[in-house]
């Protein structure tokens, strides 16, 4: 059985605070964690200042205080697979927000844009040509820390448990489904256009062509899997009538 999940993401907001309570909503309506309000601070931001010298901004504190949350939680791999970093990245001037579990690559803002509340942040990709990684600034992958945080934790539900489709959509499929409103909550977060409706959610893989893919995913919490298949196939006839296949 899906959970009674309804669409949030579309609603984040010009604020700082307001977009992170909102990832917050997020995270308690598709994964069940409560991981408290916005607005507070841990130890973990302390230290990770006193580590870069620098005084963070406020899309920065909020990601360290609800990365641990997370950890508090016991809840980090319903979430995300990649490590804990909040140093800075090696050889570089910038602050990494999270490290990829292979060490090769990280993402943060440059020091040069933390006196910005919610700074541009880029992705730094490891070159192991030498004696060991160096890492060099690839390319910004989201205007503001908040809209990279929503963005990522949409692209790892592939990881979480949930019902799950990948589907080819041409661009008049795409065209019907954002006018599905207000059935379907349509919005474009940093690199990904997302179709929320009442119970799942549908998240258009960046660059795929000449068909855009559709990744489609809606909570699924049973113990054991011995209805996935019928709530599956449930959900994959819900997605054809959307997409204007039945």
């Amino acid at each position: 059985m899906t959970s009674p999940y309804q669409p949030t993401l579309h609603r984040l907001p010009a604020d700082t605070p307001g977009r992170f309570a909102v990832l917050r909503e997020f995270l308690l309506r598709w994964h069940g964690i409560d991981t408290g309000p916005v607005g507070r601070t841990v130890a973990a931001v302390d230290e990770a200042e006193a580590r870069v010298k620098k005084q963070l901004p406020l899309a920065v504190r909020e990601w360290i205080v609800l990365l641990d949350d997370l950890r508090r939680l016991g809840a980090w791999a319903n979430v995300l697979r990649d490590a804990w970093a909040l140093r800075q990245v090696p050889g570089r001037q910038a602050f990494s927000l999270l490290v990829s579990g292979e060490n090769d690559r990280h993402w943060g803002p440059q020091f040069r844009d933390l006196g910005r509340e919610d700074p541009p942040t880029y992705d730094f990709v490891a070159d192991w040509s030498g004696d060991g990684p160096e890492f060099s600034r690839g390319r910004r992958v989201a205007p503001r820390v908040s809209t990279w945080a929503v963005d990522f934790l949409v692209r790892y539900l592939y990881l979480s448990r949930s019902l799950q489709l990948e589907l080819p959509a041409s661009e008049s499929a795409l065209a019907r489904l954002r006018s599905l409103g207000p059935e379907v909550a349509a919005s474009q977060i940093g690199d990904s256009e997302l179709f929320e409706c009442a119970g799942g959610l549908i998240h258009v893989e960046p660059g795929s062509s000449p068909d855009s893919t559709l990744r489609c995913y809606a909570p699924y919490r049973e113990a054991d899997n011995s209805g996935y298949d019928a709530a599956a196939g449930a959900f994959r006839r819900r997605i054809d009538a959307m997409l204007g296949r039945s």
